[in-house]
């Protein structure tokens, strides 16, 4: 028996994240390609625009312009910012130039929230912390134990003090308790 083990190949080069390159014109082999898409952007733009400005750097600077585009094609051959192809992070920078300023909820424009009538009401009252008592008129509250009555706490005080409300309250679960 003849057993044959297929092996297989795997490349994980950053050439594979975009593979999209040209190398070829039909059978006419591109001078040191291939080329990926940024380095023919800047192909085409740096083409036209020494085409159109020719006679402002021909006559000073000679074939510079040239050479210093052919680097500038070179240098894009592998750039990266952030990890990413400059096409990309330019592509970023578009969609968020066009970005709502108010942002996206589920893909759709983020509207605020329109203008809402509240409606309700309120009372105020003038309330007085110890209203004088009145001498025709007997109070209808209990007389507070006399000083002598209540016992010192040992505990140390803890949060803020009890209200008046809550020393009544206090005071009279002390005196319905059994001793």
């Amino acid at each position: 028996m003849n057993t044959t083990t297929v092996r297989t190949g795997r490349s994980y080069t950053l050439a594979r994240t975009f593979p999209w390159v040209m190398g070829k014109i039909g059978d006419f082999v591109l001078w040191f390609g291939p080329y990926n898409a940024p380095q023919l952007i800047i192909l085409g733009v740096g083409v036209f625009v020494l085409i159109k400005t020719f006679s402002w750097w021909a006559p000073v600077l000679g074939p510079v312009p040239a050479v210093g585009l052919g680097f500038a094609v070179w240098a894009a051959r592998a750039s990266r910012i952030g990890g990413r192809m400059p096409l990309w992070v330019a592509y970023g920078f578009l969609q968020r130039a066009f970005q709502p300023a108010t942002g996206r909820i589920g893909g759709r424009t983020a509207r605020p929230a329109g203008v809402h009538m509240l409606t309700g009401s309120f009372l105020i009252e003038q309330t007085f912390p110890n209203p004088r008592p009145n001498p025709r008129r007997p109070s209808r509250r209990p007389a507070p134990p006399p000083a002598s009555a209540t016992k010192p706490s040992t505990r140390p005080a803890r949060g803020p003090a009890p209200t008046p409300l809550q020393q009544l309250l206090h005071t009279r679960v002390r005196e319905e308790s059994p001793r």
